[in-house]
């Protein structure tokens, strides 16, 4: 269905908006999140490839990074599970 086609049913237009408007937004957030785990896991193999890298003394700097990075990666499969959501919200609007 096309957003004319849309725009003619007035009660699915601002459903229609909304979801894609969600969409947006959590697309944004998916970004965001691959972005920040990504910056965790570059941070995280610098500090393993350091000249002065001593595994117990850094021990805890790379346990916060491992922390960080996982919680990145737990963040953006919760967003990926929500766009799906979102997604398949949508294709059963414009299936009505």
């Amino acid at each position: 269905m096309t957003y004319s086609q849309r725009s003619t049913h007035s009660a699915a237009s601002s459903d229609f908006t909304y979801l894609e408007y969600q969409i947006g937004i959590a697309g944004e957030e998916l970004k965001q999140a691959e972005h920040a785990g990504k910056a965790c896991e570059a941070d995280l193999n610098r500090l393993r490839t350091s000249p002065a890298y001593d595994p117990v003394a850094d021990a805890s700097e790379e346990e916060k990074l491992l922390e960080q990075a996982a919680r990145q990666h737990a963040l953006a499969e919760a967003i990926r599970t929500s766009l799906a959501g979102l997604v398949d919200e949508l294709a059963k609007l414009e299936d009505e």
